[in-house]
């Protein structure tokens, strides 16, 4: 009589569970399920989520970059830093007072742009996410790191001062 048990692994594979079922029955995905469950409600009444903290920088860059075009389309005042001489006069035109505005939209948009670069961690030149890929040559690879590079430094120097500068103005 030919051996029946155990079947052969041909048979056993057909009664084998899927792996969407074996990954969702899996602890490790349930605790991460449940992080970010309950972390969906602390982010709602703190503000944050412990996992948020691991990126924290980026966090609040994604943020920004969403939160600062919302404050441009609903904004009703603008800093008076804005205006050309830079708010020394108490009396302005129509004119000078509408340039002041369009001179903050603009800005508000500009660090949006850059608060939106820096969460996406791209190089800057190119709309790869993963810019350093393995087949990539030494030179593209230098030229990209380097272009990178002189975007973090113009970020840090210029652009991350000049939002510190109105960060009290950031109001609606």
């Amino acid at each position: 009589m030919a051996k029946r048990w155990p079947p052969p692994k041909k048979i056993q594979r057909l009664f084998d569970p899927p792996y969407w079922v074996r990954r969702w029955f899996m602890a490790s995905e349930w605790r991460w399920l449940y992080r970010r469950f309950i972390g969906f409600f602390v982010r709602g009444w703190r503000g944050w989520a412990p996992h948020d903290t691991w990126g924290l920088d980026h966090y609040i860059a994604r943020i920004l970059a969403d939160a600062l075009p919302h404050l441009a389309t609903n904004v009703h005042g603008y800093p008076p830093e804005f205006y050309p001489d830079g708010g020394l006069k108490s009396e302005y035109t129509r004119e000078e007072s509408d340039a002041a505005f369009d001179a903050w939209i603009k800005w508000l948009y500009d660090k949006a742009e850059w608060f939106d670069w820096y969460a996406k961690d791209d190089d800057g030149i190119s709309d790869d996410r993963g810019w350093i890929t393995p087949g990539m040559s030494k030179e593209e690879k230098h030229r990209r790191i380097e272009a990178h590079n002189a975007k973090m430094k113009e970020f840090y120097e210029v652009v991350l001062p000049d939002f510190i500068k109105h960060f009290g103005s950031l109001w609606d």
